[in-house]
């Protein structure tokens, strides 16, 4: 293990958090009511289990046999780690609902916070690596259970954890606690990502913002990410809608179904008459895409394809200079202009096909705007109003170059 950062594997959190997090701190996950975050512990814990160290999980809200299950649902097997005693469960659980654990770790007496204090030191004392995560699955239950000053004790926690080199990451959820309450756990937590709701019309959005972070990282004020948890999978950066554009011919229905998991099109004759829609998982993102038709007859709809998306992917082709001028006029109809934004030369490789530099000089396109070259992977296999398979690595460079400016 890097001693230095504990990776979530969580896109772009981990970037903000300028590469993960640090040892011997608590990051808490802090949630809106509503809103699950456990499948972001889990994804961290999975990910340093899988790189080499302990994981103690104090499960004070529900049952060991459910969370295991429920790590399992998001397509991750703990068995291995559970049977080589480096995932340990602290069950502090039982003892609120008079069940019997079946645990081979258990705190006696879950409502009073010393006894939590004490069966964890017992275990860090014991910890088969150097290193452990301790995930502690409510604090919100925590303060229910064990009351407002059992808060006071996380110093002590903090001081175990720089003892034994372990690392918290706290569950929080903001029920209508008192203010000085929220603010005592603020000033406790090193890193603070905080997972929200917004709603627009009928779509519910979630998304986190990372708050605070007590080393190095990158809070920018307003910053959110949008994400939505899969199964399998887990936590995903979640884009509803990029929008796919571009003259007709260009190559829009080759880009969607060369970067899509599953893509549809409605065609007439060969020819793309409405849209293509596309789905990608692709480098921890979930992302649908939107095709627009090329041709001018179907302008009018442009706005109404355009509306709602997060970003645009412009395709022009090469080997057309007048493509260049129909795609900023599809930018403007569909009210995409200002939108992040990445420009795709598509037929890069063809006879007569524009270099970068000419494409944005006659486009006028500030360097910030990436231009990404696509080409054919088999030219032999192009037929004419079938999509065509692009090179894989050309369209993520695209993926990655717009994923970077919209998150």
């Amino acid at each position: 293990m890097n001693s230095q950062i504990i990776k979530t594997n969580i896109p772009r959190l981990d970037e903000f958090l300028n590469g993960g997090i640090r040892p011997c701190t608590i990051t808490t996950l802090w949630a809106a009511p509503g809103i699950d975050n456990a499948p972001f512990a889990y994804q961290a814990l999975v990910n340093r289990l899988e790189d080499g160290d302990s994981c103690i999980y104090v499960n004070q809200s529900k049952a060991s046999s459910t969370i295991e299950k429920e790590i399992e649902h998001y397509g991750w097997d703990v068995k291995p780690y559970i049977e080589d005693g480096r995932f340990i469960f602290l069950d502090a659980y039982s003892g609120l609902v008079n069940m019997k654990s079946t645990d081979k770790f258990v705190v006696e007496n879950p409502r009073n916070v010393k006894s939590i204090t004490e069966s964890l030191k017992k275990i860090l004392d014991e910890k088969k690596t150097k290193h452990a995560v301790v995930v502690y699955d409510s604090i919100s239950t925590l303060i229910d259970h064990c009351g407002e000053k059992s808060l006071d004790e996380v110093n002590e926690w903090k001081r175990i954890f720089k003892e034994k080199i372990s690392t918290g990451i706290f569950m929080f959820t903001e029920w209508p606690y008192e203010k000085y309450v929220l603010n005592k756990l603020k000033l406790l937590s090193d890193a603070i990502i905080q997972l929200k709701a917004i709603e627009e019309k009928v779509i519910l959005r979630e998304f986190f913002i990372v708050s605070k972070v007590n080393w190095n990282g990158k809070v920018k004020k307003g910053v959110s990410v949008p994400f939505k948890i899969t199964a399998p999978g887990g936590v995903r950066i979640y884009i509803p809608k990029i929008l796919i554009t571009g003259a007709y011919n260009a190559g829009k229905s080759s880009f969607v179904h060369s970067a899509s998991t599953r893509a549809v099109s409605v065609d007439r004759l060969g020819t793309t008459i409405a849209l293509d829609h596309g789905h990608v998982e692709y480098a921890g993102f979930s992302v649908d895409l939107f095709g627009t038709p090329g041709q001018e007859r179907f302008d009018p709809i442009l706005e109404l394809l355009g509306s709602e998306s997060l970003g645009v992917i412009a395709i022009v082709d090469a080997t057309n200079p007048s493509s260049l001028i129909r795609v900023k006029e599809m930018l403007e109809k569909s009210k995409s202009v200002g939108l992040p934004s990445v420009v795709v030369a598509n037929k890069a490789d063809l006879e007569g096909a524009m270099s970068i530099e000419e494409i944005r000089k006659r486009m006028k396109l500030p360097d910030e705007i990436p231009i990404i070259p696509t080409t054919a992977e088999d030219l032999s296999k192009v037929r004419d109003g079938e999509p065509t398979k692009l090179k894989k690595e050309q369209v993520y460079a695209a993926l990655d170059a717009l994923f970077k400016k919209i998150v």
